[in-house]
């Protein structure tokens, strides 16, 4: 058998809503990632406009009164406290706070960076120099739109940048930075980008929680609507249930339940489905109704045979019955003629009253008297009339000390009783052990019942007829022991009659069976 996948299991509502869901979730990741990156690609553009902005001041307009090349005036004019063309930007005034310059060559590499409330800039530790001089093996970073690197090619010849990038400075976090090497001195110049990256981050969380809230408003929402719109399939599974609680199985069968005709126009999905069960209903109910009528032809054919016959089988058996003085000085052929005549009208007979008893039980006509029977003395008859007609059987019977009382008819519960015991005794070999116990039943706010149960450690009933024990016309010898004599053998009939009779008299019947044998157990309700 095919494995049902989990989800298919889940209710369909609850598939829909998970779908929608995650169909939600993906358009919504889709839009938030396409904001972040337009806003990534905005913030970017203005980080690379001022760091362009940063590196053309100082390469080709190093500032009022100085020619590019030239240290700064000053009035001091100690040759220690000058610095070089490339780092004397940040000495101007206004230079953005974090704005940072290194410049590195074959013998040195030396870098300053201005802060905020510090009048002069600040220099920059080792391995800050260190990873901002090696930008040109650095990875991440992308290049700028546009080539920028004309705009601020400096007074020198050969000039070349690497482009915009961004590193990781070790102490100073992110920066957005541009290199450029002329004639063996490599030249970087820095802007911080943690302004960006926390806008960035920002952007991300608000974006994330504006698409958390609006999957949880939107799913919402559509639980609400589906649940509504599934409202009509619920109606039509409705009516499936109700069909399934009707009792079908006695009686006429009455199969009016339909779909509401509002919810059964084809041409749309619970349309269909509804028309599909109203068909559906149609034809079990045409069928019903047949097989009640072919039914009802055959119990009236049945009753109305065994009625008829009843007449010429007792004329028969009356007519043998006369030959029996005689019998002895008739020859023997005739004899044993006489004696299978008279044996075959014994099983007929037996056979027409079984038939008339089960065709009256299943109209519900059997007439049935209820009373207090003293089912212990009942019993204690049965098995002693058992241990004369199956004198090579093991009988023993177990009661309570106190006398158990049912209520019921007589005749019936003995009936029922005798076929069920019966049977254990006919349909299992010699030497056979049969147990006959009953005990009253206590259950807290139920019907007392009184328990009879009858095993025996026989062969068992066959596996292929213990469904069907109780139908009519169903017999086991095939693989069971029969024994002619007793009630002149199975008719297949004796088993449905006492369920017939139990169940007239509001009792329950059940079996157990395996190889090592049977247990029936009937229970009557306690008087």
């Amino acid at each position: 058998m095919k494995a049902i996948p989990p989800v298919r299991r889940w209710r369909l509502q609850t598939r829909l809503i998970v779908l929608a869901s995650l169909v939600l979730i993906l358009v919504g990741a889709g839009i938030g990632a396409a904001s972040w990156w337009s806003v990534r690609t905005s913030l970017m553009s203005d980080l690379d406009s001022q760091l362009a902005g940063m590196t053309h001041h100082a390469r080709v307009d190093p500032g009022p009164g100085q020619k590019p090349g030239n240290p700064p005036a000053s009035d001091e004019t100690d040759s220690s406290t000058s610095v070089d063309q490339a780092l004397r930007y940040l000495f101007q005034p206004g230079v953005g706070d974090g704005a940072l310059v290194v410049v590195g060559t074959d013998d040195s590499a030396e870098g300053l960076i201005a802060e905020a409330g510090r009048e002069q800039p600040q220099t920059l530790p080792t391995d800050a120099v260190d990873a901002l001089l090696n930008v040109d093996a650095a990875t991440g970073g992308e290049e700028p739109d546009g080539d920028r690197s004309g705009e601020a090619a400096g007074p020198g010849e050969g000039s070349a940048s690497t482009g915009h990038r961004s590193v990781d400075v070790p102490g100073f976090g992110t920066y957005r930075v541009a290199a450029f090497d002329d004639e063996g001195t490599t030249t970087v110049y820095g802007v911080p980008q943690n302004s960006v990256d926390s806008a960035l981050e920002r952007t991300a969380y608000t974006t994330a929680l504006a698409v958390l809230i609006g999957v949880l408003a939107t799913a919402l929402l559509m639980a609400v609507i589906i649940h509504r719109q599934l409202r009509d399939l619920r109606d039509v599974a409705r009516t499936a249930r109700e069909v399934t609680d009707l009792e079908l199985g006695e009686g006429e069968p009455e199969l009016a339940l339909r779909v509401p005709s509002e919810l059964a126009v084809p041409g749309t999905e619970v349309g269909d489905v509804g028309a599909s069960v109203n068909r559906m209903l149609d034809h079990v109910g045409s069928a019903l109704d047949e097989r009640y009528r072919g039914t009802e032809q055959m119990r009236r054919f049945v009753a109305d045979a065994s009625h008829e016959l009843r007449t010429p089988i007792a004329t028969i058996r009356g007519w043998a019955d006369l030959t029996r003085p005689y019998r002895d000085e008739l020859p023997v052929q005739v004899q044993t003629s006489l004696g299978r005549i008279d044996s075959g009208a014994m099983r007929m007979s037996s056979l027409v009253d079984d038939l008339l008893l089960l065709a009256r039980l299943e109209a519900g006509r059997q007439p049935t008297k209820e009373d207090t029977v003293d089912v212990s003395a009942l019993l204690l008859e049965l098995v002693e009339d058992a241990h004369v007609l199956s004198p090579d059987h093991e009988i023993h019977l177990d009661l309570p000390p106190d006398a158990l009382e049912i209520r019921g008819a007589a005749d019936q519960v003995r009936q029922a009783v005798a076929v069920i015991l019966t049977n254990a005794c006919v349909h299992t070999q010699a030497g056979t052990r049969v147990h006959v116990e009953a005990e009253h039943i206590e259950e807290a706010g139920a019907q007392q019942m009184v328990a009879v149960r009858i095993s025996d450690d026989g062969p068992g009933i066959p596996e292929d007829i213990r469904d069907t024990v109780f139908d009519r016309f169903v017999r086991g010898d095939a693989a069971r022991t029969r024994t002619e004599g007793v009630r002149g053998g199975s008719s297949g009939l004796g088993l449905s009659i006492a369920a017939g009779l139990i169940e007239l008299m509001h009792g329950e019947v059940s079996m157990t069976t395996s190889e090592g044998g049977t247990v029936f157990e009937l229970r009557f309700r306690a008087a």
